[in-house]
């Protein structure tokens, strides 16, 4: 079956796949969790999601910082990496931020995805730090 891309909103029944794979991908292998983190600002943000027979294999979320649109919480299912779905989640995002007038996008990425970023365009600004318990780079784009 296809991957097929969508947005969605934390109200929607697949937002539990989307914590549940963000959790998977991004937080146990670090020994965090995300039920240890405050999520209540979430319900603000746009979330984009890569859907494979009913099932969330990828997710961006989009929070809205004035007139920066932050990309925030990427993640694609282990077993999915390297089909261009992190790709494709990433134009959809970036779709719809020029299309609401945002004029940058900014995100912190780990260090060991900035290649991933650099190939869509994104610029590194400043220094490495840690995030999470690992490094992290600040990466941004300005509206073509």
């Amino acid at each position: 079956m296809a991957v097929t891309f969508r947005q969605i909103t934390t109200s929607d029944p697949l937002f539990a796949q989307v914590w549940q794979l963000r959790e998977n991908v991004l937080r146990k292998p670090l020994g965090l969790s995300l039920h240890n983190e405050d999520l209540s600002t979430e319900a603000d943000e746009t979330v984009f999601v890569a859907v494979e027979d009913n099932r969330v294999v990828g997710c961006v979320m989009v929070k809205k910082t004035g007139d920066v649109a932050k990309v925030r919480q990427m993640a694609v299912a282990a077993e999915m990496q390297g089909r261009g779905i992190g790709r494709l989640l990433m134009t959809e995002a970036e779709s719809w931020i020029w299309k609401n007038g945002f004029k940058k996008i900014a995100l912190h990425a780990r260090i060991s995805a900035e290649t991933f970023y650099q190939k869509l365009g994104y610029g590194t600004v400043g220094d490495v730090f840690t995030e999470v318990n690992i490094p992290h780079i600040k990466m941004e784009k300005l509206h073509p």
